[in-house]
């Protein structure tokens, strides 16, 4: 029997977005095979945002935040209010495509599935390597292992697991309870980027599994809200200064001292040189919630697994365990 779902989507001066975008979750919601139910988290929006819903859609539960609160508190609002044990997390300049919730959904047979991801489209039609991620550490720094994307056809067919190491927060299907058990997003990632990572890899410490999903597809606009409301050079230093974070808080002391730091204070030099402000800014901006980060790092002692165990689960060979 299919599992009842929520859609939960947050918003912030989104009006245009929600009114592109919106009549597709909602039509994909009335094809799921299980109850659906969609909620919208308006962060304090100063444009018509609410004013469209309730005209526009009023089928769609709307869930209000007085005051702006960003990306984490809005999803967790979401996520508290939502009705069922499957939610899916969607932002809200993300179009589905025919039939991506019940192929998500299907991929929840087992109870140590945490999270689904589908296949992210760009606006050009062109895939987004990030569907499906896969990472090695690379001189003390995680890079994603590229994919043969001409094998997606084959994939779509295979009916295999493809262990993802974390889903995009953008577009992902997960469970209710195993979200709240790991308190949502971190606020260590405020306002974005990184939290939807550091998110995978709790999950996989307590043997919670995600997976790739390629025969879902959704499509991404290139530009969404957080570029409409932020300076890119800001973007850049957050994007920056939050890898930083999620190195210090999940790799091992030695990786730490001996690969990452070495290299990180290196690439810091060079940018110094170059008057690079915004990275430096960003390195010490991350210095600056070392404590946090400690607290982090101590949160995460009872781990089931290590990061190189992690790391190597969720880059094994897809498997059918559907045969």
């Amino acid at each position: 029997m299919a599992l009842d779902c929520s859609i939960v989507i947050p918003n912030y001066n989104g009006e245009y977005l929600l009114q592109k975008y919106l009549p597709s979750v909602l039509e994909e919601s009335l094809r799921y095979k299980a109850e659906c139910e969609v909620i919208v988290v308006d962060d304090a929006s100063s444009d018509a945002s609410t004013a469209i819903l309730e005209e526009k859609f009023p089928t769609v539960r709307i869930v209000r935040h007085e005051v702006n609160q960003g990306f984490a508190e809005a999803i967790y609002s979401g996520v508290s209010a939502a009705r069922h044990e499957l939610v899916f997390l969607l932002n809200s300049d993300v179009e589905l495509h025919p039939g991506c919730l019940n192929l998500l959904e299907s991929r929840f047979e087992r109870d140590n599935t945490f999270a689904v991801n589908p296949l992210i489209l760009n606006q050009d039609g062109v895939v987004n390597q990030s569907s499906w991620t896969r990472s090695t550490l690379v001189r003390g720094h995680l890079k994603l292992l590229p994919w043969d994307i001409r094998q997606l056809p084959a994939m779509k067919q295979s009916g295999d697991d493809f262990p993802t190491l974390y889903c995009s927060g953008g577009s992902v299907m997960m469970r209710k309870s195993m979200f709240e058990t790991l308190g949502g997003f971190s606020p260590l990632y405020k306002p974005f980027y990184y939290e939807d990572f550091d998110l995978g890899l709790r999950a996989w410490y307590r043997g919670w599994y995600s997976y790739f999903e390629p025969a879902a597809e959704v499509s991404h606009a290139d530009k969404g809200t957080i570029e409409d409301n932020f300076k890119s050079e800001l973007i850049k230093s957050t994007q920056r200064r939050n890898r930083y974070k999620l190195e210090w808080t999940h790799f091992s002391p030695g990786t730490l001292c001996f690969k990452t730091l070495p290299f990180s204070l290196l690439q810091l030099l060079g940018e110094i040189i170059l008057f690079d402000r915004k990275n430096v800014r960003a390195f010490f901006a991350a210095l600056a919630d070392l404590k946090a980060i400690r607290a982090q790092r101590k949160s995460l002692k009872q781990a089931e697994m290590t990061l190189a165990e992690v790391l190597q689960l969720s880059t094994q060979e897809p498997q059918n365990s559907r045969k």
